[in-house]
């Protein structure tokens, strides 16, 4: 599928694709925040359960005309909107009664997910966003949606408008509607970072995650492993 929806990638779209990743988009948070006056963080409630199969296979079959392929995908899509019928799943990943409704979703985890949910799912979000909304600076990681700006105003309008796109075009809605106009010489919390326009540092539940990961890296390896080369694999860097 990559070569087929990689040229409609947004440059803004951090998560899921080789040069990429969380510490890039760190840096492009810093870069904004050091040049706008405000930011609003967004997010979707409940993301990955909340994707509308129907929907996602037809932005899949727009593209690919392959009966073959689609019917591969058919069995992906149907494995996932299963895991959401599932009363204790449901439970299981704190799913309201409202929402989202029974029989959508893709599991969460799986390469497949990813690259569905994050590019083609919300791939048209990007195209929206800076061509529509006209916003000057965005970052968006999965279905974290960080935009920036010199006028509050404008915030809330972009705000309000990624909010009826979500709901009109893909059915989705925003974790916190009226979330609020952060003013860059502060702090941002994304990513599981703690970010100002002095730098950055990983949240404390960012921390212990990573400890852990590295942690496992050396303990399953069974052998002697390169922990630098493992760490920079972790946090998506290149050593030389």
């Amino acid at each position: 599928m990559t070569p087929v929806f990689a040229p409609r990638f947004m440059p803004e779209d951090f998560a899921c694709r080789p040069g990429y990743g969380v510490h890039r988009a760190v840096l492009a948070l810093v870069r904004a925040m050091r040049r706008y006056r405000f930011a609003v963080h967004l997010d979707v409630r409940a993301f990955f359960p909340s994707i509308d199969v129907a929907r996602l296979r037809a932005l899949v079959e727009r593209l690919i005309d392959d009966l073959r392929f689609m019917a591969a995908l058919d069995r992906v899509l149907e494995a996932g909107g299963a895991v959401y019928r599932r009363p204790d799943l449901r439970a299981f990943a704190g799913l309201g009664a409202d929402w989202p409704p029974p029989g959508r979703g893709l599991p969460i985890g799986t390469a497949t997910s990813q690259f569905l949910a994050t590019h083609v799912y919300l791939g048209g979000l990007d195209h929206y966003v800076k061509r529509t909304l006209k916003v000057p600076a965005m970052v968006r990681f999965v279905d974290d949606v960080i935009c920036f700006g010199d006028r509050r105003a404008d915030l809330r309008r972009w705000r309000a408008g990624i909010g009826r796109w979500l709901a009109d075009a893909r059915g989705l809605r925003l974790k916190h509607p009226e979330a609020r106009i952060l003013s860059c010489g502060g702090t941002l919390n994304a990513l599981g970072h703690r970010i100002r326009r002095e730098g950055w540092q990983a949240l404390p539940r960012a921390r212990r995650r990573f400890v852990r990961r590295a942690r496992g890296v050396v303990l399953e390896a069974g052998r002697p492993v390169d922990v630098q080369a493992a760490v920079a694999a972790a946090v998506g860097v290149r050593l030389f």
